[in-house]
Parts: structure tokens; C-alpha cells; sequence
């Protein structure tokens, strides 16, 4: 059983990449080849139509002009009149049964004929003639009976009179075929020169180009983590120039994103492994600080909590250390807590009372309260607060003031945190991956996890955390926790908030 699901499996798997195998019968070259000819052999039809019926008229009025070249010395006399030889040689000459001439105001004059004329199915003037017509007539001689009978009449050019012939349509009719003819297989040479001129520009501007993107993007699909199979664009400034460029970026991109997931993995399999004997020391140190809570001195009591508290929050971070390290957060403890009291935690955890230059301000009212895990929102405050405090901790200049401020206030069922500094500001390159682990440091050696936890911390809250100002002057973060609904969609612990 287990064999055949394996020769199922690569059965497919063949199949598959003989589907994405490259074919030239079924590829854009063949396609766009074909495609060239019909559409220049299209465009060549639409000239054929109009060149047959051209020298269809061509045909037309140099017979006239011939008829009308013996017919001078016939109209300068009345008595001048063509012998029954004379008249047979002009009519085989310009390949026609009857030769007339009629002047405006007298009757029609006959220079020539081979006797009454059989029904005539047609009557051409060409004086009137239109392009469509001499299209639609052309094409209807080249398929008649070649014992119809058609008159062709038009003014002379020696005179206002006009001359008109009865000719048979198979004369005019073979000089047509043998002119299509030579039309078709001048267009048919010229449909291949030219299809194949067009076909060789585009396959090297077009198909080209795509089978490189096709073959490249088949083989980083393969190995992405391989440098060397990152694509390397050309100097085009056209669509497929821009879409090489875009495959190039997002390529290493890509491969910059695998990279950090690896380390990513790699960094929680460390940590998993040194857990254990983290753990293990700091259970010592409570300990220890259990001991230390019995000393009678009061300088110890003061700070034995806070100590025990510390090391209480390091000890949870050990037991869901593992689970960031697969990518998982714990999902938030909401519960009502005083927003200002876990502020002042973070205060302690900076240690900020005892540094030379940088100030603090709690700004946030005893009354508000937030609905949020205590633990997550407490890291949230201390990654963004320790961030201030490196950043201004830069500044050499000793006249600046150094300020980090932590505000609140709660809109409806809303409660927002601002933590603002006077630091140098971030620049616009960094605020692009500011929330990115590995890309969003601002600091040389950073690796930007602190934000990146920050971000993760803040959105399972179903909140949001953003730069709301940042410029030379300082950088001011905006925090936004909304109240939880309980399991009946109420907001009932923001009511018991609101209510005080």
C-alpha cells in the first residue's frame, strides 16, 4: 500500500513538471508567429481588393483611350468612315464588339461593330465610378461567365464627347486572374518577409526576455536559498525591464525573509536548549530573595518586592520563551488592571531615578483602567520605553533635555497609550521595517525584537501600535487596547471600569 502511494505521488509529480516543462510547439514564439502572419496576410487582402479594382479601371479606360486615339480622324469629318478590314483590326485590337461615339445634342455615331450585341449585364461609367463599386465589379468579373457582355462608356479627353465599348467580359476577366495572381504571390512573398522581420523583433524584445523570467522563476522555485539564482536585470527601462527589476527585488527579499527564518528557528532551538538551566537558576534566586525578605534592614524591605517581582515576570518570560521560539505567542489574560501602577513597574524595571541625564513622567490619570493581560502589556511598555531611553542615551549633546513620557486616556471602550521621548527621531528607511525582527533596529547591533513583540503583544489585544510623530525633536508612539467582549459579546468589564 505504502509503495503505491509513493508511485502515485511521483507519478504526479511528473506529470506535473512535464506540464510546466517548456514546449516551443505550444509557446508564445509559435503563437505569436502565426498570429504575425494572419494579421499581414489580413492586411494584405485589404490592399489586394482595392489594387484588383484599380487596374480594373486601369484595364478599362486604356481601352477607351485607344478607341478614342483611332477615333480623331473619324470626328473631323462626317464623310470619313472605316472600312469593314479597318474596322474588324480596330475592334481585335482593343478586344471589343462595338466601338460608339456620342456628342452632346446628336446621335450616337458608330465607329465599328461586329453586329447586334447579345444582352449586356452591366454598364460602367467611369466617369462616375466609385472605389466600392470598382471593388464590387471587379470581383464579379473575375467570376462571370466569360461569354457575358458589358458597356464601358467616359468622356474623351480631346473632347466633351463621350465613347463607349462593348466589350466581352473574358478578356478583362483573364488579365484580372493573371494580375491576381501576380498581387497574391507579391503579397504572399511580402506577408512572409515581413511576418518574419516583425516575429524576429518581438521574440528578441518579448519572448525572449519572458523565457528567461519563466526558466529563472522555475529554478529559484527549486532553490531559493541558492544567491546565484537570484535574477540579474538587463538595462531595459520598458514594462519587462520593470517586471526583471521587481523579480529581482522580490527575490532577494524572499531569500532575506528564509534567512531570517532559519535564524529565527535556530534561535529557539538555542533558547530551548538553555531553558532548562535558566530556569534552574533563576529558581535560586527567589531563594534567595525569600531569605532576604526576613532581614530587618529597611533598605532591603523597600526593595525585596520589587526583586521578588522581577524575577517573578523572568521567570514566567522562561516558561513561554519555547513558545516564541516556534513563532507562538500565549493568547492575553484580560483582566481590569490600574494603568498607572503597572506604569510605574516599568519605571523600576528602567531604573531610571538613578541615571545622570534622561527624566521620566508618569502622565497617566490613577483613575483609568485598561482591560489587558498585565504581563504582555507591561513587555509592550518596557520594549518601547527601553527603546527611548537607548535612543536619547545617543545624543551627545548635554544642553538637550531628555524626557520619556508614558500618557493615557480612555475614549469609550477604548484605552490609549502614548510613549513619547526627545530623542533623535526615526528615519523614514526604518519606519518601513520598524516592526520586522532583524530589519526594524534603529540601533547598530540591534536585532529588533523588542518591537516586533511589541507589535505581536499589541495586535493579539485585537489593538494597534503605530509611530504617531517622529522628527528630530522626538518620536511619540500611539498604543490602542479596546475593551474585550465577554461570552455573551457584552463589554462587561469595561462597564464595570467606566462605572468605577
Amino acid at each position: 500500500m505504502s509503495d503505491q502511494y509513493t508511485n502515485n505521488t511521483e507519478t504526479a509529480q511528473e506529470e506535473l513538471e512535464a506540464q510546466d516543462r517548456y514546449s516551443p510547439a505550444r509557446g508564445l514564439s509559435v503563437k505569436l508567429l502565426l498570429m504575425t502572419l494572419l494579421f499581414v496576410m489580413i492586411a494584405e487582402v485589404l490592399i489586394f481588393l482595392p489594387s484588383v479594382a484599380n487596374y480594373r479601371d486601369v484595364w478599362l479606360r486604356t481601352h477607351l483611350e485607344s478607341a478614342e486615339a483611332a477615333s480623331i480622324v473619324y470626328l473631323d469629318s462626317d464623310r470619313i468612315s472605316l472600312s469593314e478590314e479597318g474596322g474588324a483590326n480596330l475592334l481585335a485590337s482593343i478586344q471589343a464588339q462595338t466601338i460608339a461615339i456620342r456628342e452632346r445634342g446628336a446621335p450616337s455615331r458608330l465607329m465599328a461593330t461586329m453586329g447586334m450585341p447579345g444582352e449586356i449585364y452591366e454598364h460602367i461609367n467611369l466617369d462616375t465610378s466609385s472605389a466600392f463599386s470598382s471593388i464590387f465589379s471587379a470581383l464579379g468579373m473575375l467570376f462571370a461567365d466569360e461569354n457575358r457582355i458589358y458597356r464601358v462608356f467616359g468622356t474623351m479627353r480631346s473632347s466633351t464627347a463621350k465613347i463607349e465599348l462593348i466589350q466581352e467580359v473574358k478578356y478583362i476577366q483573364a488579365a484580372l486572374w493573371i494580375y491576381a495572381r501576380n498581387v497574391m504571390f507579391l503579397s504572399l512573398l511580402i506577408s512572409l518577409f515581413t511576418g518574419a522581420l516583425v516575429y524576429l523583433a518581438l521574440y528578441r524584445l518579448i519572448v525572449l526576455p519572458i523565457i528567461r523570467l519563466s526558466s529563472n522563476m522555475n529554478q529559484f522555485s527549486k532553490e531559493p536559498e541558492n544567491s546565484s539564482l537570484i535574477f540579474q536585470p538587463g538595462r531595459r527601462r520598458d514594462e519587462i525591464g520593470l517586471a526583471e527589476k521587481r523579480l529581482s527585488a522580490l527575490q532577494g527579499d524572499l531569500q532575506k525573509t528564509l534567512r531570517q527564518k532559519k535564524h529565527l528557528a535556530d534561535l529557539g532551538l538555542a533558547v530551548s536548549k538553555i531553558n532548562h538551566d535558566l530556569r534552574n537558576i533563576l529558581a535560586s534566586a527567589q531563594l534567595f530573595s525569600d531569605r532576604l525578605s526576613t532581614s530587618p534592614d529597611p533598605l532591603v524591605q523597600r526593595f525585596v518586592p520589587k526583586l521578588i517581582r522581577t524575577i517573578d515576570r523572568a521567570v514566567e518570560y522562561t516558561k513561554s520563551v519555547i513558545d516564541y521560539g516556534r513563532a507562538l505567542e500565549a493568547p492575553p489574560k484580560r483582566r481590569a488592571l490600574w494603568l498607572r501602577s503597572l506604569v510605574d513597574d516599568v519605571q523600576d524595571s528602567l531604573d531610571l531615578d538613578n541615571h545622570p541625564r534622561i527624566d521620566w513622567m508618569n502622565d497617566v490619570d490613577e483613575s483609568i483602567q485598561a482591560d489587558a493581560d498585565p504581563e504582555q502589556l507591561f513587555r509592550v511598555l518596557l520594549n518601547l520605553s527601553r527603546n527611548s531611553v537607548q535612543a536619547m542615551g545617543d545624543i551627545d549633546d548635554t544642553e538637550r533635555e531628555l524626557l520619556l513620557t508614558i500618557v493615557a486616556e480612555r475614549r469609550n471602550h477604548n484605552v490609549h497609550i502614548w510613549v513619547r521621548d526627545t530623542g533623535p527621531g526615526i528615519s523614514e528607511h526604518a519606519r518601513d521595517k520598524l516592526f520586522q525582527a532583524f530589519e526594524g533596529s534603529t540601533k547598530a547591533g540591534g536585532t529588533g525584537l523588542g518591537m516586533t513583540i511589541a507589535s505581536e503583544l499589541v495586535r493579539a489585544h485585537g489593538g494597534t501600535i503605530d509611530i504617531e510623530t517622529s522628527s528630530h525633536e522626538g518620536t511619540s508612539f500611539q498604543i490602542v487596547i479596546p475593551d474585550s467582549p465577554d461570552e455573551n459579546g457584552q463589554i462587561k468589564v469595561a462597564e464595570d471600569i467606566l462605572m468605577g
